[in-house]
């Protein structure tokens, strides 16, 4: 049978190790933001006894070299491959895709593992996580509308939406995918939803670059992909403006 992860505090350190990439940690500063209430002769053997399983963990599970304990430090040395979910965020479509499909929450269910730095280290993270896969998320789909991919771009933007329902980068470039396919019944109806949701909760009516690119669907405007050019007035640099975050 392969080693198992057995402590959650062993869940929490690898979470740490690997949203901090190649950096070599004290083992006194990685004991005491674990067991901050402990003194440090008690923290450091909790830590001694963590380490010890998830060594084992690691080379079971990502190989000999992955996890590196040392006298006075520990790191996690990745040698250029993605082992985690978080290092496949620059990856493939696909991926990013997968990943925010499957809605993950970094680190679920750790948020009382440790005391108030280790609470206050991970939600940060997990806001800076978040921001990085919405950042690459949205380059892909421009790229998907750049290309003409539609039904790609419409999937990515339709799951970008569910993460941020008044984000209208997001509500523009389904408005566009929709556009794009010939469906401009559907890039309708979704600003409609769009301006419903912004006056209902927030109290504002939809942005100008987004009552623009409406217009021009509702005027028939070509919005071919982006590259081939558009017929008339809204040229090539309004359009990238009006779908921009």
């Amino acid at each position: 049978m392969p080693p198992q992860l057995i402590y959650r505090k062993g869940w929490a350190l690898l979470g740490y190790l690997a949203a901090e990439p190649e950096r070599r940690h004290s083992r006194l500063a990685l004991a005491m933001l674990l067991w901050p209430q402990l003194g440090e002769s008690q923290a450091m053997t909790n830590l001694r006894q963590v380490l010890c399983n998830l060594n084992r963990y690691c080379r079971g599970e990502l190989g000999p070299r992955v996890l590196c304990v040392e006298r006075d430090g520990v790191a996690l040395r990745r040698a250029g491959r993605a082992v985690f979910d978080i290092d496949r965020l620059a990856g493939e479509p696909a991926e990013v895709l997968a990943i925010l499909e499957g809605q993950h929450i970094f680190l679920a269910g750790m948020d009382d593992v440790a005391g108030v730095d280790f609470r206050a280290w991970l939600e940060s993270t997990r806001l800076a996580l978040e921001a990085e896969l919405v950042g690459v998320a949205e380059r892909h789909c421009d790229r998907m509308l750049v290309a003409g991919s539609w039904d790609a771009a419409l999937h990515m933007a339709r799951l970008l939406l569910q993460r941020d329902a008044w984000n209208e980068a997001h509500a523009r470039r389904m408005m566009r995918a929709y556009a794009g396919h010939g469906m401009r019944a559907a890039a309708i109806n979704a600003y409609a939803r769009m301006q419903q949701a912004l006056r209902r909760d927030l109290g504002v009516d939809p942005q100008d670059e987004t009552r623009r690119l409406l217009a021009w669907i509702c005027d028939g405007i070509d919005l071919a992909p982006v590259d081939a050019g558009l017929p008339h007035a809204p040229g090539r640099q309004d359009l990238r403006r009006a779908l921009a975050v």
